[in-house]
């Protein structure tokens, strides 16, 4: 039986678990990670070297993420990862789909049900600028944050009741100004990662060898 090792940002646990195979194990990190990029490498490592058994191959549920995962390598199994940007492609479904979107309206800012639980959408963020700073500088925060910001589109992979953060979502786009959309997303790629169905959207590394960025800008 091929033993899957998947390590993942958390926003996309219940996408991934939705796969759950017979000797799969997971690590799941915090959402956090993202907004330290030059911390994360430091931290994916540690999760990769903590793996405490044998596995047939260690999967990173993460792109390319602002070279938050460049350099990490495996001494202790093959090591995978999706040869995206970053997780919108993996709950798009392909890195294509994602720029199909990004053409429309490069200024487009998309959430999941991962975001909202994780409070990491702008309302979130928001509120948690206010505890630190203040409502009127929290507010300017937010506003220059995503000012260049025109459309926001709520992914729906199926995986969960999609109602209560749609109520979140739109909140999200009248607060910002944004326009609202909501997607059908695609759990294709989560399936493949849980099921170790490995093709060319896929970067496969040797035990040792480590993640370069220049792997992620192979023709796709």
């Amino acid at each position: 039986m091929r033993k899957i090792h998947i390590i993942a940002c958390k926003v996309m646990q219940r996408e991934l678990e939705y796969f759950r195979e017979p000797g799969t194990t997971y690590c799941f990190l915090e959402q956090a990670l993202h907004d330290t990029p030059d911390r994360m490498p430091e931290v994916v490592q540690r999760a990769i070297d903590d793996v405490d058994h044998d596995p047939s191959c260690i999967v990173l549920g993460y792109g390319c993420c602002c070279n938050g995962v460049v350099g990490v390598y495996s001494s202790r199994a093959p090591l995978v990862i999706p040869r995206v940007d970053d997780c919108i492609s993996l709950f798009l479904g392909s890195y294509q789909r994602y720029r199909q979107f990004f053409w429309q309206e490069p200024g487009t800012y998309y959430m999941t049900g991962g975001w909202v639980t994780e409070a990491k959408d702008p309302l979130g963020t928001y509120q948690k600028y206010c505890q630190k700073w203040g409502e009127p500088t929290a507010r300017w925060l937010i506003r220059e944050t995503f000012k260049n910001y025109r459309r926001l589109i709520l992914i729906d992979t199926g995986v969960y009741d999609i109602e209560p953060y749609r109520r979140r979502a739109i909140d999200n786009a009248e607060f910002l100004g944004l326009t609202y959309e909501e997607i059908r997303g695609s759990l294709g790629l989560f399936e493949k990662i849980s099921r170790g169905r490995f093709d060319d959207e896929f970067i496969s590394l040797k035990q040792g060898e480590p993640v370069t960025q220049s792997m992620f800008l192979a023709e796709r």
